[in-house]
């Protein structure tokens, strides 16, 4: 459950950039405990379908018929081939395989992630406005912090 709820908060925190980084994430994860599950002879149905349903939500997401979407589209269809083949054969030199192309990929949108919430910050475009509350015995105290830095009554 704190995994989930983790999950939770990073992806609300996250810029456009980190969410695709945690979907890609999330997919060597799973590629990674269908490794695990064919040491252990242990079944791996499940998450090759999760993997199959994170590719088909990155193939959804690609807009248009350029050169850029269409690249990421054939790149997702042969991780797909990939993990089927590493299914089919229970051979975990297949997952490996689908998990060095797509670290290349993860790598790039995590690195551009964190580049787009510098720049953030530094173009100031954090909340301008904080809110917060104060108890004391028998009453609440409301206070705004400003663009100013400074501290007003709510």
């Amino acid at each position: 459950m704190i995994e989930k709820e983790y999950l939770a908060s990073r992806v609300a925190a996250a810029n456009e950039a980190q969410l695709v980084a945690i979907v890609y994430e999330g997919l060597i994860d799973t590629l990674n405990e269908c490794i695990s599950n064919i040491d252990k002879k242990e079944s791996i149905d499940d998450l090759i379908d999760k993997c199959r349903d994170i590719l088909a939500e990155l193939i959804s997401t690609l807009k248009g018929d350029s050169e850029v979407p269409n690249r990421y589209r054939s790149l997702y269809l042969y991780i797909n081939n990939i993990i089927t083949e590493g299914y089919i054969m229970k051979d975990k030199s297949k997952f490996e395989e689908a998990i060095k192309v797509i670290t290349p990929l993860y790598e790039g949108w995590n690195e551009l992630g964190q580049k787009m919430y510098i720049d953030n910050i530094q173009k100031n475009k954090a909340p301008k406005l904080v809110a917060g509350m104060t108890y004391s015995k028998g009453y609440v105290n409301e206070s705004v912090m400003n663009n100013q830095d400074r501290w007003e009554k709510g």
